[in-house]
């Protein structure tokens, strides 16, 4: 094994993955390093171990330094993690392989560091301080040891980067793509009574992830009915496929050539997804999505796709004075109401249930959960439960459901 003083030149003949150098972990174990060999205060040291160590004290890492490392390795995004997502390993550039291969046997060689390895380098360096020493945090090196080849068939199965470690993600208002620490984890199946809309929408999810013709998708109806959630059931039904989802906010639209800049050349499959897409007159992003749907001359990458969400069939509100004037001021008025929906090759229309399918939604997600309670008193609760909210939806019949377990499982009162 690589002796822990000699990572001090290793990391300099870093090249493929040298971004690695300036996380926090290999910073501060670099400066350590430093410290010990040139025998500076244990003050300094003592302090880089604490936000070394620290870093490793949270429940994803779980105190655990060869997890930390390897998550590292996995989650980069340079440009031989792109070619080997692509599946391009074998053709890579000779030189720009043995490189990256080379910082791949230095960072697994640093994974297998040990908290003993530190230390008695410490108690070389600093002999009279052994007893701080001894008090500092340790850590394990628990996780399985990578490999080289492990690692390229990674990438080629999960993708690169913060794309590889998560499936949900939000393009903020920085113009970055951060990710969703806790999806909502839906499930087709939990979606009741609305098979045939969301068979619309899978379907053509399915020819966009096998390289065939798709529509970008409007999916339009009724508060609560599950638009929604078919977009983020789809995800979690697919994303093993190869399939992510990046939520986009209206006054983010603006900024869309952006963010299709940042995707296009990543080997994967990306719903932008806008939720409650609504415009006002005179709305500059309204503009600004129209020309990316059809009508600028950039094309759409092949990898993104648009799934958005209205309760507005045409998106845009009106008033009645944007239909006042003469005959051609109002057909153009309304021809570009409709411009905008009409871009959207295929929409998916979702309305409220009647009276006997919200029951049977009801009784759907009661027998899912195994909550004993006889069907009058069901009909009973959930009719009161409708009435008292004013409709009823398939979300109103979750919020009735758990309303229900919950007061059952406390021992309360049903009302």
């Amino acid at each position: 094994m690589t002796k822990i003083e000699d990572f001090r030149v290793l990391f300099n003949t870093i090249t493929v993955y040298s971004n690695l150098l300036e996380d926090v972990v290999i910073d501060n174990f670099r400066y350590i390093l430093d410290l010990a060999v040139k025998e500076e205060s244990i003050d300094e040291v003592i302090c880089a171990w604490s936000d070394m160590v620290n870093c490793l004290y949270n429940e994803e890492y779980n105190a655990d330094w060869r997890k930390y490392i390897n998550n590292l390795i996995l989650f980069d995004n340079n440009y031989f993690t792109l070619e080997c997502a692509k599946g391009k390993y074998h053709d890579l550039n000779p030189n720009i392989k043995t490189a990256a291969l080379n910082d791949l046997n230095i960072l697994i060689e640093l994974s297998d560091i040990k908290c003993s390895d530190f230390k008695d380098l410490l108690y070389f360096k600093f002999p009279y301080d052994k007893d701080i020493i001894d008090s500092l945090a340790s850590f394990d090196t628990a996780s399985k040891r990578l490999s080289a080849d492990e690692v390229a068939e990674y990438y080629a199965s999960n993708g690169v980067g913060i794309f590889a470690k998560f499936k949900a993600f939000k393009f903020d208002s920085k113009n970055e793509i951060v990710p969703v620490y806790n999806p909502d984890n839906v499930k087709l199946k939990d979606l009741k009574h609305y098979e045939r809309e969301q068979n619309i929408v899978v379907e053509n999810t399915l020819g966009f992830l096998k390289g065939k013709p798709y529509n970008n998708v409007l999916l339009y109806g009724d508060r609560g009915t599950g638009k929604s959630s078919t977009i983020k059931a789809i995800l979690n039904e697919y994303y093993k496929d190869g399939l992510r989802v990046i939520q986009v906010y209206k006054e983010n639209l603006a900024h869309l050539d952006i963010l299709m800049k940042m995707i296009s050349n990543i080997p994967l499959k990306f719903i932008i997804f806008i939720d409650d897409l609504t415009f006002n007159d005179n709305d500059g992003n309204f503009g600004a999505l129209k020309a990316v749907l059809e009508g600028s001359l950039a094309k759409q990458p092949d990898n993104m796709t648009i799934y958005a969400t209205t309760n507005r069939r045409h998106l845009v509100k009106e008033n009645f004075s944007a239909r006042e004037g003469d005959e051609i001021h109002l057909a153009d008025t309304i021809d570009e109401t409709v411009s905008l929906s009409d871009r959207f090759g295929i929409t998916v229309t979702y309305t409220l249930p009647n009276k006997d399918k919200f029951i049977d939604i009801v009784k759907e997600i009661k027998n899912d959960r195994g909550i004993e309670i006889s069907d009058d008193e069901l009909i009973l609760g959930a009719e009161r439960f409708a009435l008292s909210k004013g409709n009823r939806s398939p979300r109103l019949a979750k919020q009735y459901i758990d309303y229900l377990q919950a007061r059952l499982e406390l021992n309360l009162e049903l009302k």
